[in-house]
């Protein structure tokens, strides 16, 4: 019986863990070069609301500023 059970231990786990994947997305955009953007995190908080982060990735000379944030959803939540 107990071999039973745990068939369906990792079955159960793995569906969890698929049905939370599309909740715990979120969206990124470049919004241009930390040359210019001296406050990564600023710029991003301004163009795309409170929840959204920063962050200067260091991928040539000056880096680039990309946002993280909440995808805006069509659905209502009540």
């Amino acid at each position: 019986m107990a071999k039973a059970a745990s068939l369906f231990v990792f079955p159960v786990m793995f569906f969890v863990m698929l049905s939370l994947v599309e909740y715990n997305m979120g969206c990124m955009a470049v919004i241009g070069s930390c040359r210019y953007i001296p406050d990564c995190g600023a710029s991003c908080r301004v163009r795309f609301g409170i929840k959204a982060l920063g962050y200067c990735d260091r991928d040539g000379a000056y880096g680039t500023c990309i946002c993280t944030y909440p995808c805006l959803s069509d659905k209502i939540n009540i």
